[in-house]
């Protein structure tokens, strides 16, 4: 079988942890290269600032976590584009705040995107959904970047997603099965946030590496706390649920791809059958 590289992008650490964990883990299984990027050092998150060292930003933080994350997925190189986080909208009405993703001008961020596709030779790069999931400007701007790299490169270029009405369902499941689901842990109109099946193009079942991107989760402490006891971060939520009811959650990853999938990783990426 022939093996290439695979160089996934995201806005933050946790958000390969989210979306694409299991996917890296089987590429990394079927021997291919797996590279993970990522645009921000997260530092703009919501936490605990009790777990943080002395001196220690939650910048620094989320770079160990990212880093834990990428280990327990078998990830061969993470590298960061260098940018801040940028939040999810401009403090008091303001502008992007100075050194963040949404503040530099794109081509600065492709050319970095670019260098790592170049150095790494990538047969294939994988980023967020135009709509950025559920609308962060980080993500939105991802998949901008990623666009237009893969374009210059002439790269294949795969959006994740998440099957939006498999979104809707899980949480009518969960309700159903007597879990709790937080009061505004998603909005009552979901018909922004990721994809539609219908525009689903490929699938992968991530059910041999459930484990890994359990442990890929777990990886990003700060992200699943937070400085107060009336708040619920959606990473905890899903770390805590029971493993029959995680496997029916998170076994399949949803894509979108914008040109055929390279042959090479045919054996991941199943055609979604309309």
């Amino acid at each position: 079988m022939t093996t290439s590289t695979i160089v996934f992008l995201h806005a933050h650490p946790d958000d390969e942890a989210l979306i694409s964990a299991g996917t890296i883990a089987r590429a990394v299984d079927a021997g291919h290269r797996v590279v993970l990027v990522l645009a921000t050092d997260g530092g703009a998150g919501f936490f605990d600032p009790s777990l943080l060292t002395q001196g220690e930003t939650l910048a620094d933080r989320r770079r160990r976590e990212a880093q834990a994350s990428a280990e327990a997925l078998g990830v061969h190189r993470l590298a960061f584009l260098g940018f801040a986080d940028s939040g999810i909208e401009p403090p008091d009405g303001g502008g992007w705040p100075e050194g963040s993703f949404c503040a530099a001008a794109p081509a600065a961020a492709v050319d970095a995107l670019g260098a790592i596709l170049r150095e790494e030779s990538a047969a294939l790069l994988i980023a967020d959904d135009s709509v950025g999931g559920y609308g962060h400007p980080d993500h939105v701007r991802v998949h901008e970047v990623a666009v237009a790299a893969a374009a210059a490169l002439e790269i294949p270029f795969v959006e994740v997603t998440i099957d939006r009405e498999f979104l809707s369902g899980g949480i009518d499941l969960a309700a159903s099965l007597g879990l709790e689901v937080p009061d505004g842990f998603v909005p009552p109109d979901l018909s922004n946030w990721y994809t539609p099946h219908a525009q689903l193009t490929h699938t992968v079942d991530v059910t041999t590496a459930l484990d890994r991107k359990r442990a890929s989760m777990a990886a990003h402490a700060t992200q699943a706390s937070s400085a107060s006891a009336d708040s619920v971060r959606t990473l905890a939520v899903f770390i805590g649920l029971p493993e029959d009811i995680y496997a029916i959650a998170f076994a399949t990853e949803w894509f979108v791809a914008h040109q055929p999938v390279p042959e090479q990783f045919a054996e991941l990426f199943v055609p979604v059958v309309q």
